[in-house]
Parts: C-alpha cells; structure tokens; sequence
C-alpha cells in the first residue's frame, strides 16, 4: 500500500491519489486502484468525493497549498527573489521521478472541467502573483517570467536535469536585471 493505515481516510485518498494520478496519469488511474492503494472502501471514497473529477480537483487544490506554503516559507527565510519557484522545482526533481507538472498534466487530462480549469488557473495566479511581486508588479515582465517557468518544466519533463532549471533560473534573473525589474544584486 501506498499510505499508512493510520491517516484519517480523507488524507489516506489524497495521499494515494497524488501519488498515483501524477505517476500514472489522471485517466489510468481508476478509482478502484486508488480504494485498494489507501485501504479504503469504495464508499468512502464517494463520501469525500462525489465524483472522480472532484478528487482531483481536490488533489489540485492540495498541491497548490503545498506550493504556495513552500514558496512563503522560502520568502520568509530569503525575502522575495524571482528564483524561488526555480529553486522550489529543481527540490522537485531532486526529489525522485518527476513526470512534468501536475496542474498541465491534469489540464491535459480534463481540459473540459471547470473544476480543473478553476484549480489551474488559480496555481498559476499565486506564481503570477509572485512573479509581479518579485518584479515591483511590472504585469508584462511577470508574464514573461511564467512563460520561463511553464517552459522549463515542459523541458524537464523531456530531461528531468537539475541544470535545466538552473538555466531558467539565471534566464529569468537575466531578463529581470536587464528590463529594470529589480536591482542586479537582488536574487543574485
């Protein structure tokens, strides 16, 4: 099995599907894997989530806290610098396999559920957010910064290679020190 036993069930779910739907795919896997893998009965599952579509809108929504903990644990510790999201994605590859990121993959997967789109889009706010934060809230450079960031992910799902990311790293540092967006020893 995938998690302990011990879990209240609604985490024991979470916690197999993260894992399951980001290794396998959203549409591979089924419900009746997930109810085997976190030792649950079916109704169960039903309970906390009604439909498959939500659980991974839940699933979404559960990366996404995670995420935007990390990133204000690291702001905290470092203050604002455009590199973290970089930083925090290369911990991600650091970490073991990684199969590209979760939020494309499942827009990919369900690109009709607004569930989906709203989880989406709400992820690549708070990283917008961050980008215009990080840039003195310049819109036009953040964009730009996100568009490195969707882009690195894409190249290291293709060649998961820690040194990828720090290109896009010292890419979107670059592009910052050079449009103005923040002093050249920020982030640096």
């Amino acid at each position: 099995m995938i998690t302990t036993l011990r879990a209240p069930a609604r985490e024991r779910i979470l916690t197999t599907a993260r894992t399951l739907f980001y290794a396998r795919g959203i549409h591979a896997t089924g419900v009746d894997l997930i109810v085997t893998e976190a030792g649950i009965a079916k109704a169960s599952l039903y309970h906390h989530f009604p439909s498959k579509e939500q659980l991974v809108a839940a699933y979404l929504a559960d990366l996404r806290q995670q995420f935007e903990a990390a990133l204000d644990r690291e702001v905290d510790e470092r203050g604002v610098d455009v590199a973290i999201p970089f930083d925090l994605l290369e911990q991600a590859l650091a970490n073991g396999e990684f199969f590209g990121c979760p939020f494309t993959n499942a827009l990919t997967e369900m690109p009709t559920s607004a569930l989906i789109i709203e989880e989406v889009r709400s992820y690549r706010m708070r990283v917008l957010d961050f980008f215009r934060l990080a840039t003195g809230d310049d819109a036009l450079l953040a964009q730009d910064l996100l568009l490195v960031y969707d882009g690195v992910f894409i190249s290291c799902r293709l060649d998961p290679d820690r040194s990828t990311v720090g290109g896009a790293r010292e890419l979107a540092r670059r592009i910052v020190r050079i449009t103005g967006g923040m002093p050249a020893d920020v982030g640096a």
